[in-house]
């Protein structure tokens, strides 16, 4: 393709038939499926590829073929328009298909993150009403174990090596660039041995390879008749990421999916049809489906499939595979900033997640314009999975002033910004914001009560959703999410103090790379610590460094790591692990730097220490 076409430009095709039903926040909804909404924007299309995974390529001219082939495949499973399927995938070609078809066959997709799946089973598959699994060999370890105690007839295995072409066969047998959790299951024989033990032991349970289940499906793929399409209809349930407790289940219809797509129509957001996406979150998060599939699927980008979450390899996959686009929690990014790549083509570097302290993005733009990033600011952006995941975002920012706000609101989403008594709060005041947008979920699934706390009315019909994130209304139209209201203590004199403002002050000048802040309570009284990553070659003295930091920042103790925990899906710091890192804090008391431990503060306050962290470690 000679001529790069801007995706704003972009020219569409409805299917015959197909029309607006339906106008929410002034975005228009036609009556047509996810499938077919992508597809009518890529009419002109064909040769561009719409997956690309290790080479192995798929065009949108081929698409609709594959797709069919996996709703023949899903019909041979008897799942048929309102049955519910469960996948559990990495970001692999079957996933998007398997979405795809379940979607036009009207039948309800199940995505469910692997960690929470192991966690328990039954609550994600009986409770659902599903007895068919799609999952990844891979995860089946985890699982097995629990099979026998749920109702699942059917489990359909995928594996990483399906899609690959000929010549890297074999390449995931160097387990090194899996996650660890998943490698070290894979590598330890006893483990194996009793997986397959608990299988041999199940009755009732049929197992089915992904490309055993496609054969069928070309027999019936002809013959298919898929139903006409609903909007209204129960298409996805996914979950919330599960940091403020259990994970719940939430109802996405089909127009939200289609609404995601209508509300950029038409943006400039400077990219081009061909452009190619790094796909790295999967579709069991909202924010994987919605955004990094649906969306550029819409735009006629490639996506570059990547099965492989190892947060050291980005900034050279970056380069090696010629991105233009990604989105990745700032993980990756803080994983890369000693790398030294060339990141001319990468035109669109995203984050989201999790907001960014200020010292923290200057510090990865900083790298991108060193690496030749054309735009190297890295666009942020917000809104949780219940609203779309897609509601501010930084892309209309001027970069001359670009700081840390998570940005403006995209066409059809209106914000409000309140206080305790839901009142609107001025421009510059601090509120808990409130966001309607055309592609938020319908419900909470079971769960009326959790449905009607989050979601509500107003008084001119729109329904808004209270997201419980702190934020302020900044005066070129953007707006900051500083951190969950949660995320606080009470003072001695009972007064809030905000944990994120902490974070937020963080001086670039200080050796820290990263830091979150946290609060324990002693004795009814809250002592706030700072969990520290150093810049690499930091050479800090503690019983100078921990007393200077507390009194800098207004914290009580101080705790190093070399790293923090991260998700071994998106790399997102795991906050729960942190909130109950109680042990082996630094404190300054009575002169001296004495290690203690917020369990058994009377005990640990014995010992005291002056050690020289050197690279981050104690020595």
């Amino acid at each position: 393709m000679n001529e790069r076409i801007p995706t704003k430009d972009m020219k569409r095709v409805l299917p015959e038939g197909v029309h607006v039903v339906k106008t929410i926040n002034g975005i228009d909804i036609y009556n047509m499926t996810i499938f077919d909404n992508i597809m009518s924007w890529n009419r002109y299309n064909p040769g561009i590829p719409a997956f690309d995974y290790f080479g192995n390529q798929i065009t949108y001219g081929e698409l609709p073929k594959h797709v069919d082939l996996y709703a023949g495949g899903l019909d041979s499973l008897g799942i048929r328009e309102g049955k519910v399927i469960t996948t559990s995938l990495p970001v692999c070609p079957e996933s998007p298909l398997s979405l795809f078809a379940s979607s036009q066959m009207g039948a309800i997709s199940n995505t469910v993150n692997f960690l929470f799946l192991k966690s328990n089973l039954s609550k994600y598959t009986d409770e659902k009403n599903s007895d068919t699994l799609v999952i990844a060999d891979i995860y089946l370890p985890f699982i097995s174990n629990y099979i026998k105690n749920t109702g699942i007839k059917n489990i359909v295995l995928t594996s990483l090596e399906d899609y690959l072409p000929e010549d890297k066969k074999g390449m995931f047998k160097d387990m090194s660039n899996l996650p660890k959790a998943i490698r070290e299951k894979l590598e330890d024989k006893d483990v194996l041995d009793q997986c397959l033990s608990d299988i041999r032991s199940l009755h009732g349970v049929e197992f089915i390879k992904m490309s055993e289940l496609l054969k069928e499906g070309k027999k019936r793929a002809n013959n298919i008749k898929y139903p006409e399409a609903n909007i209204e209809r129960d298409s996805i349930y996914s979950y919330t990421s599960g940091t403020t407790g259990d994970p719940k289940a939430f109802v996405l219809k089909e127009q939200a999916a289609n609404a995601i797509v209508e509300m950029h129509k038409g943006l400039d957001l400077k990219d081009y049809v061909g452009d190619r996406t790094l796909v790295l979150i999967p579709a069991s998060h909202p924010t994987g489906l919605f955004f990094a599939t649906y969306l550029q699927m819409a735009k006629g980008k490639t996506l570059v499939l990547q099965s492989i979450y190892d947060k050291n390899r980005f900034a050279q996959d970056l380069q090696d595979m010629k991105i233009n686009h990604v989105l990745a929690t700032a993980g990756f990014y803080n994983a890369s900033l000693d790398k030294k790549v060339d990141l001319s083509l990468l035109s669109k570097p995203c984050s989201g997640g999790e907001p960014i302290t200020l010292s923290n993005l200057k510090r990865m733009n900083a790298w991108l314009k060193e690496c030749g990033c054309p735009e190297p600011y890295i666009n942020l952006g917000g809104g949780s999975g219940e609203i779309g995941s897609s509601a501010l975002t930084g892309y209309e920012l001027d970069p001359a002033t670009r700081g840390n706000e998570t940005g403006k609101p995209i066409p059809g989403v209106i914000v409000k910004v309140v206080d305790e008594n839901g009142n609107e709060v001025k421009q510059g005041e601090r509120g808990s914001i409130e966001i309607s947008s055309p592609a938020a979920a319908d419900r909470y699934l079971d769960n009326p009560e959790a449905t009607n706390q989050f979601f509500y009315y107003d008084e001119e019909g729109h329904k808004f959703a209270r997201l419980g994130d702190i934020s302020i209304g900044n005066s070129n139209g953007s707006y900051s999410m500083l951190g969950r209201s949660s995320d606080s203590c009470i003072n001695a004199d009972r007064s809030i103090r905000y944990l994120f403002d902490t974070e937020y002050a963080l001086d670039i000048n200080d050796p820290i790379a990263e830091w979150e802040i946290s609060a324990f309570t002693l004795d009814g009284v809250s002592k706030v610590a700072a969990q520290i990553v150093l810049n690499k070659n930091s050479n800090i003295n503690i019983q100078e460094f921990v007393p200077y930091i507390c009194k800098k920042y207004n914290v009580d103790a101080v705790k190093f790591y070399d790293e923090f925990e991260t998700s071994e899906v998106t790399a997102k710091r795991d906050y729960k692990l942190l909130q109950h890192d109680t042990k082996d804090y630094y404190m300054p008391i009575d002169g001296e730097v004495i290690l203690v431990s917020f369990d058994d503060f009377e005990v640990a306050k014995t010992t005291s220490y002056n050690k020289v962290f050197v690279k981050g470690k104690a020595s």
